[in-house]
């Protein structure tokens, strides 16, 4: 009676399992949700210390973090005019989605990937196609042209490295893309690029139909503080900030932020860590029989026999009080599961329990 259209027929972004969090022990690994398997830097513990006891709990949180802005700038090596900080990119993509889409606006979607960008496209009306991978997980960029030529949509998203494929886009075709389809607004999700090196970042110094989303959940282990931020021009920033709530990033993402920041190299170490065990794990997981995808971020992307036999695996996992991810609900990923990388000697730990699974059941 009183819903917006769009969400009485939105079909929702599926949540991992709930399990997970009522265990709440230092047995469980949670591997579902790519989040990072260890604490943030020592720093980010003490500054929320520091805050807590010291600082203005009962203020506002700070609507204009120039420190904030000027720590990404620096870690990023972009002007700090091209940088905002969002709550979560999550939040973001929401921004986006309010400040760029009207009803029936054509998104086209490189898919399978993160779907909850979808789903917050749709809520505000946005008619959203999508562009397949192929079985093997694979871009062909002669298709994808051909689709855009065809499509001719607003904005397109890309994830990259791809969530939950492992897949990396090519920066010289991104730009390429860029500069062609100077009508339509590019969205390169970088959640993962710390694990890769690849970034689009430089791009939105000479293009204005780009817009980057970031994260501190993955590499920066702040997935609790929910705490984001966007690289692109001057113009699309300035959109953006329009309708951004500036009191919706709390305080202790804030310091949290900062703190990670000043300390890189301790988050650069802990990626350095975890390509070492993907690497690892996915030659073995190759050699006991299973078929492993995926290049770029902190995680595996598994294909099973069929679906049967993936959910065998999922269970015995949970028994031993390891959560993965189940890709059942996705076309063309039914029988695929994703496994969060962690540090080499949780990844032994998993890899060890995998091997009291009878594949061939």
């Amino acid at each position: 009676m009183f819903e917006n259209n769009h969400i009485t027929k939105l079909k929702p972004y599926k949540l991992a399992s709930h399990k997970v969090w009522e265990l709440m022990n230092d047995d469980v690994l949670k591997l579902d949700w790519n989040e990072a398997t260890i604490q943030p830097s020592p720093k980010v513990k003490n500054a929320l210390i520091n805050f807590i006891e010291d600082g203005h709990i009962n203020w506002y949180p700070d609507t204009n973090n120039v420190i904030l802005i000027k720590e990404l700038s620096s870690y990023c090596d972009i002007p700090y005019e091209n940088i905002q900080y969002f709550g979560s990119s999550d939040y973001l993509h929401e921004y986006i989605a309010r400040t760029f889409i009207q009803d029936d606006d054509k998104v086209l979607i490189v898919a399978p990937t993160y779907d909850n960008f979808r789903s917050t496209m749709e809520s505000c009306g946005a008619m959203v196609d999508f562009f397949y991978l192929d079985k093997d997980f694979a871009f062909n960029a002669n298709l994808f042209i051909n689709k855009l030529n065809e499509f001719k949509p607003k904005i397109v998203y890309i994830c990259n490295p791809n969530n939950p494929t492992g897949t990396i886009y090519d920066n010289k075709f991104i730009e390429e893309l860029i500069s062609k389809f100077q009508n339509t607004l590019f969205i390169i999700d970088e959640a993962y690029w710390e694990f890769t090196g690849i970034t689009c970042k430089d791009l939105v110094k000479k293009y204005n139909n780009i817009l980057i989303c970031r994260t501190f959940s993955k590499a920066f282990a702040l997935a609790g503080f929910r705490i984001g931020y966007v690289i692109s021009s001057i113009e699309i920033i300035s959109l953006l900030s329009k309708i951004r709530n500036p009191k919706n990033i709390t305080a202790l993402s804030q310091i949290a932020a900062i703190a990670a920041l000043q300390d890189s190299e301790y988050m650069k170490e802990y990626v350095k860590e975890v390509n070492i065990a993907k690497f690892s794990f996915d030659q073995e997981l190759r050699e006991i029989g299973y078929e492993v995808f995926g290049i770029g971020g902190n995680f595996s992307l598994i294909k099973f026999r069929d679906n049967s036999l993936k959910n065998k695996f999922i269970k015995f996992l949970e028994v031993n009080k390891i959560f993965i991810r189940d890709y059942g609900h996705v076309s063309s990923m039914e029988s695929c599961a994703r496994i969060t990388i962690g540090t080499t000697k949780q990844m032994r730990k998993v890899l060890n329990i995998i091997r009291g699974f009878n594949i061939e059941k």
